[in-house]
């Protein structure tokens, strides 16, 4: 904690250097965001966002926003939140550049936007009015870069984590499997585990598929996908050879596992079929463990998720990869593109800021407990209170909610900058030359690899048919496609 806190005083000094400027038209008066007496030029924006909480008094908060805003970089904003299924409803009209709306968040990645002329140009911006940003994203940075010009800002989140064996801590105690977990390196070594609990526990299903048959079980791997699974670089991208991911050694491995554990009754029979996922299987004891995206708040999340303990067995170091699933972009038809990059500077770097449009205002909206985390006020809960829209650009910027790992944000910062790298970290894989062939492949995938993955399939005669459809349905071409656009951005 005392690092986290060091971290945001250095930001905050970095801040309070840095010159601001006045562009725009003057829309109001205050006191000068560079100093001195004389007035400030305050420019308004606008920010769509989507929320799932209460924003009844969204006018107070934003004001108490506007008086740090209106100090500190001449900027007033507005925030217009929308519930997420609207949200998702009018995506394609705020991308149409009729809104008047300067900043927009994009779920699922901001390629769309671009394609769409929407996203303006931050390359310059950012370097003049984002240092905070740069200083924490530092390569992470990428995940929003196309052809070498800045589009899109990602969210500070997690970038670095492994697949790795989800478990019942618990139930490891209880049966006395400690060492024998704590020796496990490989899936295989894992064996031995859901034998002792297949026994033990006969009402208890070994192992379950994290998200079900809604998902293939292999989607967080050892290698990096660069997108979709339609190439990959094998070990976390320690190399830049984009290569068929389902010819590899590796899934074939992968699969042989999941089909021996199937056969030897350590997943259920109908596992192809079963659509309740890992989560809602452990809240009533009916599974054991899963396969899944381990990273160093697994454990806490998946406690405090299901109700009980959790552990990970992490089969690989954790790496660093293109995160751009969560973007914030200035639009391209903005008149305050200047103003726009200062305010979503302040908000990643200024914590008072974080909490008041993440958390509202302290005392109406929330209060601090005595171990410094937020939580509701006596009497009042998530349907309750009038302010709670959990908007955020970074995971570090607040304090958390009394839910969450309170170490989380230090954590965070370490495991994002001590992990190791993929060679391809923020490459975006462009689709538009290949549209038809990944529909023939996605066709070809629901076809085999749930069955495959999930151990129902027997892969001595599954998988090479398999291999085969995909190479009649184009993936080679995918690859290529891939591999061609990997080593452009490479500059090779």
């Amino acid at each position: 904690m005392k690092k986290l806190i060091a971290l945001l005083l250095a930001l905050a000094m970095v801040l309070a250097l840095a010159a601001c400027g006045n562009s725009g038209s003057s829309t109001g008066a205050g006191t000068s965001a560079e100093g001195g007496d004389k007035p400030a030029q305050i420019e308004k924006i606008r920010i769509y966002v989507p929320t799932s909480g209460k924003y009844d008094d969204i006018d107070a908060v934003m004001e108490k926003v506007n008086e740090i805003t209106r100090e500190k970089i001449a900027v007033e904003v507005e925030f217009v939140p929308f519930q997420f299924g609207q949200w998702f409803g009018q995506y394609s009209l705020f991308l149409s550049g009729t809104e008047d709306v300067d900043i927009l968040v994009n779920y699922g990645g901001f390629l769309n936007a671009y394609s769409q002329g929407a996203c303006y140009d931050l390359t310059d911006l950012i370097q003049q009015y984002g240092q905070d940003i740069i200083a924490m994203e530092g390569d992470y940075l990428k995940g929003g870069v196309i052809d070498g010009r800045q589009y899109a800002l990602p969210i500070y989140a997690v970038y670095s984590w492994n697949m790795g064996i989800i478990y019942r801590q618990d139930v490891v105690e209880e049966l006395g499997l400690q060492d024998q977990v704590a020796a496990v390196k490989t899936i295989e070594d894992w064996e031995p585990i859901l034998a002792a609990v297949k026994e033990a526990k006969p009402d208890m299903t070994p192992f379950v598929t994290s998200s079900g048959s809604t998902a293939p079980n292999f989607q967080y791997g050892t290698w990096d996908d660069l997108g979709n699974k339609y190439g990959v670089l094998m070990n976390g991208g320690e190399t830049s050879e984009v290569v068929n991911l389902f010819e590899t050694e590796e899934y074939a491995r992968l699969c042989n596992v999941m089909h021996d554990w199937n056969v030897k009754g350590y997943s259920s029979k109908d596992i192809q079929t079963q659509t309740d996922g890992f989560t809602v299987l452990t809240q009533s004891d009916a599974a054991f463990c899963t396969l899944g995206q381990v990273d160093f708040n697994t454990p806490f999340y998946q406690s405090t998720t299901i109700g009980k303990p959790i552990n990970v067995v992490q089969l690989a170091p954790a790496v660093g990869r293109t995160y751009n699933n969560v973007t914030y972009i200035v639009m391209s038809n903005t008149k305050h593109p200047e103003a726009a990059m200062k305010f979503l500077n302040l908000w990643f770097s200024d914590i008072e800021v974080g909490n008041l449009i993440k958390y509202g205002i302290e005392g109406t909206h929330y209060q601090v407990n005595a171990d410094g985390m937020a939580e509701y006020l006596p009497g009042q809960d998530a349907n309750s209170c009038t302010y709670h829209i959990g908007a955020s650009i970074s995971n570090v910027n607040s304090i958390r909610w009394n839910t969450e790992n309170p170490d989380y944000a230090q954590l965070l910062i370490d495991s994002n900058t001590n992990s190791p790298k993929s060679v391809a970290l923020g490459f975006a894989f462009n689709t538009e030359n290949v549209t038809n062939e990944i529909t023939q492949l996605d066709n070809v995938c629901a076809k085999y690899q749930i069955g495959l993955e999930s151990g129902a399939m027997d892969p001595a005669t599954a998988l090479p048919e398999f291999i085969q459809a995909l190479k009649d349905a184009g993936i080679e071409k995918v690859i290529a496609e891939k591999q061609a656009q990997l080593d452009a951005f490479l500059g090779k």
